[in-house]
This record gives structure tokens, sequence and C-alpha cells, in this order.
């Protein structure tokens, strides 16, 4: 059986196949992407192509892995999504920061103006004060579950795992509702919620035998912010 390794720049990566399936589950339509999980359609987990790997919530990489859905059906359906998928012209880009009315510039290029100042961020889908709403916090609360899911593929092997049972664990343990997911606990508890995912995964079998061997099992969210700035390792 391959061992599995962390993807490179995985991070980076899942942010591309997030934009692939536009937030949202192929298979199922699932929109809680923050628990979505990249799967390697060949099987393979060291062929780590961009056009191996899709995202998918973790019920339908469950039903994946245990043969439900067909690896033809995987294929057809990265196909899919990438023939749907707009091929992004070059746009040649003037950003002026100011407050007046912008000047008109152009060199028979297509012109976008932009007012800096007046630009608006995205909002978020969870209120402010939830950890969902602070990405960073949010992304490494997502990596560390994947790491548990990791840990414990390795202990009870993909056919047996149920990639949605720690998740509805998260929730019960930090009192979430049903209609909610794990990212609404208050941001106040994230190091609460890291330590407590941390310590879960020290207990799988991988967890613990890479702890007797002082090998590093998962990176600590200061680590986590250092590769996000794009330090990777």
């Amino acid at each position: 059986m391959n061992k599995r390794k962390t993807i490179p720049q995985q991070n980076k990566v899942r942010s591309i196949l997030q934009q692939e399936i536009n937030s949202c589950c192929p298979f199922c339509e699932n929109n809680d992407v923050g628990h979505f999980e990249i799967h390697h359609i060949d099987e393979n987990p060291s062929n780590n192509d961009i056009n191996n790997l899709i995202l998918l919530c973790p019920i339908c990489h469950s039903k994946i892995t245990k043969g439900d859905i067909p690896q033809s059906e995987v294929r057809k359906k990265k196909l899919k999504i990438y023939s749907s998928t707009p091929e992004k012209k070059p746009t040649q880009i003037f950003y002026i920061n100011s407050n007046r009315a912008p000047s008109i510039m152009g060199n028979n290029n297509k012109v976008t103006i932009k007012n800096v100042k007046s630009t608006k961020a995205k909002k978020s889908k969870y209120p402010e004060g939830c950890i969902g709403y602070e990405n960073l916090k949010a992304n490494y609360v997502s990596y560390l579950i994947t790491r548990y899911h990791e840990c414990k593929e390795y202990e009870v092997g993909k056919a047996q795992m149920n990639y949605a049972m720690f998740s509805s664990h998260l929730k019960k343990q930090f009192k979430i509702g049903k209609t909610r997911t794990i990212y609404n606990v208050p941001v106040e508890r994230f190091d609460e919620l890291a330590a407590y995912i941390q310590s879960r995964i020290l207990k799988t079998k991988l967890g613990n035998i890479l702890n007797s061997r002082n090998q590093k099992i998962f990176s600590s969210f200061q680590e986590y912010k250092k590769d996000q700035s794009g330090n990777y390792t």
C-alpha cells in the first residue's frame, strides 16, 4: 500500500481545488467547505498532479473510498469540472488609489480601473467572533482535522473510515448545534479547540508511534502561520 504523504504546498493546492468546484461538493452540493478533503483520483497518494486531485465533502470522500462511487465517475466529474472552468484571459489592470473620479488610461489593452480605497472584502459566511470568520485560524483547524483523518485511516483502513464522525464528535464536544459547524466555535476557544484536536491525533495508533519516536506529526499554529506567509518547507 502506498504511504500517504503530505501534499506539497497543500493549502495553496486546496485553494485552487476549492475554486474549481466553486466551494461546493461536486457530487452532493454540500457547501461546508471547511470540512472538505482532497482525494487522489487514481488512489496514488504520491501523484499530486492537480489533474489527479479533487476536493470533496467527507461523506462523498468516504463513499468513493468504499467504492459506492466508482473511480470512473470521479474521473468524469473532474473532467466536467475542468471543461466547465472558464479560461481566464490576461487583463491589464491599473490600480488608481484616489478618491476622485478615475482618469481613462489605455493602449488598446482592456483596462480595468479599480478604486483601491473603495474595494470591499468578501463577506464571510461566519459571523464576526467565530473561528470561521478568521481564515487563518479556520484553515488551521481544517488542517488538524485532515491530519487526524490521515492518522485514523492508517489505524482502521480506508474502507472502514467514516470521515464525518470526527466532525460530529467535535460539534458535540464543543456544544455546537446541528445546523452549525465547528467553525462557529467562538474565536476565544481557538487554542482550546486546536489543543483538543492535537490530543486526539496523538491518541491514534500512528500518532502514538510517531510521538514515541519524537517524529513530527503536525505543525503548531505558529509554524502553520509561517507556512502561509510563503516560507514553505
